[in-house]
């Protein structure tokens, strides 16, 4: 919560018509204080009801099992969840909310199917001791590498995550819902396709 004020005031200052200086625009203003707000009323939502009997579920209505390409929300979102250390225990209550916040707007912006298999893909990486440190950061690592592909899309990228993939599913300590997060995520990328299936 104290992040996404930081990160309000940062950039109200270069949107601000007072602050910003001649040129600069209300209607921006307007916007960017509309979003902090509707952020704001989301996250308060999610922290204070929305959660299932767990604690840990996404909030309700997340695309509704509605079918089609993830738009650029979802891979922004994955993006900010990696940034956040994803996966890992937060330490303390202020790194849990951030945490937290960042995994509820992802699994909004995935939708039902690949949200479960984010919260599945999570528990088998938290679960994995010293000797699963390698398999971790392969996992990790191909999340990352398909946020880049989606943002530059070289073949050669292709073809590395292609051959990761297989290289994913080859391994025992790595559980399904993280072959199946990276599978789905990768067909939404349109890798795979070609072959008929990815190893999983």
């Amino acid at each position: 919560m104290e992040e996404l004020k930081a990160e309000f005031k940062e950039l109200a200052k270069t949107s601000h018509p007072d602050l910003a200086g001649p040129g600069s625009s209300s209607e921006a203003f307007a916007e960017l204080r509309s979003e902090y707000e509707e952020a704001l009323r989301a996250f308060a939502k999610y922290r204070f009801g929305a959660r299932g009997a767990s604690g840990a579920e996404a909030a309700p209505g997340a695309r509704a099992g509605a079918p089609g390409p993830l738009g650029g929300e979802a891979w922004a979102c994955l993006a900010l969840f990696l940034k956040r250390g994803f996966p890992k225990a937060p330490r303390h209550e202020k790194e849990a909310a951030r945490y937290e916040y960042a995994r509820w707007r992802l699994g909004e912006a995935l939708g039902p199917e690949l949200a479960e298999c984010l919260s599945g893909c999570e528990r088998e990486l938290l679960t994995l001791g010293p000797e699963g440190e390698e398999s971790r950061g392969e996992v990790v690592g191909l999340l990352r590498e398909l946020v880049e592909y989606r943002e530059k899309g070289l073949p050669a990228m292709r073809t590395h995550i292609l051959l990761a993939l297989g290289s994913v599913a080859a391994d025992p300590r790595i559980g399904g819902g993280s072959r199946s997060l990276l599978r789905g995520l990768a067909f939404e990328l349109g890798i795979g396709l070609e072959i008929g299936d990815i190893p999983g």
